[in-house]
Parts: structure tokens; sequence; C-alpha cells
């Protein structure tokens, strides 16, 4: 494997110019300021980004951060003193801090019944309408994220396909107004199976 900062590529450019993270704010678990993204490091033989390294010079794997509007979210294990390991996810209020943590037990998506409808209360509920009218939008992003192509992809890079998939699969249904039920899925499946 071959790694290289992202501005020592030459002419190489990222897919999508929303995908470029450098300058954003690093958030740690609880929401706490970590830092500011100084670079984005490249493995050119699989031409992806593979890490970001802080101004501090710490850095994390690509596949432990979730990107948010203008900031980073630092994915975090925690460990017991037994050893047993319990992943979380974290819901952010509007301006980046963190409103709680949930638990992830597993992949089924039936498990995640009473955080897609606490998602829902937040997002959607002062709206009008009912659950069960953006049940499919949480199944539908839970379940792209356990798809191959998908399964080590954050919900940034995987956006436009999902937009396009969900077109097709629900056709009746507006992709923009279901954005956050779809991400909210897709990145709690994301963390169920890392």
């Amino acid at each position: 494997m071959s790694r290289t900062a992202l501005s020592d590529t030459g002419e190489w450019k990222l897919e999508f110019e929303d995908q470029d993270i450098r300058g954003f704010r690093a958030v740690d678990k609880d929401g706490g300021p970590v830092g500011t993204v100084d670079s984005m490091i490249v493995d050119t033989d699989q031409e992806m980004v593979s890490s970001i390294v802080l101004e501090d010079g710490t850095e994390y794997p690509a596949k432990d951060i979730s990107i948010g509007d203008g900031v980073v979210y630092l994915t975090t294990v925690d460990t017991d003193a037994g050893g047993d390991v319990e992943e979380s996810v974290r819901v952010y209020g509007d301006s980046g801090q963190v409103l709680r943590r949930e638990a992830v037990e597993d992949a089924d998506y039936e498990a995640h019944a009473d955080a897609f409808r606490t998602h829902y209360d937040s997002s959607y509920g002062s709206a009008g309408g009912s659950y069960d009218d953006y049940d499919p939008a949480y199944r539908y992003g839970f379940d792209s994220a356990h798809t191959e192509s998908n399964r080590n992809r954050s919900y940034v890079d995987a956006e436009d396909e999902l937009r396009t998939g969900y077109g097709t699969d629900y056709a009746d249904r507006d992709f923009d107004s279901d954005r956050d039920a779809i991400r909210y899925g897709y990145t709690r499946a994301q963390h169920a199976t890392r």
C-alpha cells in the first residue's frame, strides 16, 4: 500500500467537492472538540482516502469517522473491564453537540426500531404524519449499508447511489424529504456491523 497526502497527489481530485473535509472541526464521542482536520491520506493503490490527520498529527482511519455539515465525528469503541466491546451510535443536534448515545447490539433492523422511532420524533414528529410514513426510509438506509458494495463506505460516499436506488425502489417518495431518515438508518447499520 502506498500512502500519501491528498495535497501531494498532483492532479488527483476527490470525486465530489463535499468529500474534502480538510479544515473541518473534529469532535469526540461526547461532542467535545478534538481538533481540525489538517490532511487526508490517500491509499494510491486503492485510489481512496484511507485516513485523516488532525493538526496535532493524530491520524484516524477513514472507516472510523462520520461526516456531518462542517464537522467530522470520530467513531470510538468503548471497552469495559471485562474486555467486551460495546459500540454506540451518537445522535447529534443541529450544532453538532451530542444529544445522547445509543448502544448498538446487532445488525437486526427490528432491534433498532426504538432508536428509529426516537429519531423520527426528534426529526419529523412536529411535521405531522406518523413514524410508519418514514419506516421505509429508515429500512432502506439500514439495508443499503449491509450490501457488499456499501459495507465500508461512508454515507457521504454512497449518497448519490442511494438517491438513485431510492428513486427506483420508492418512486412515490422524495429522497430529499426522507434523507435524514435514510442517513440515520445507514449510519446506525454501519455501527452495528463494525
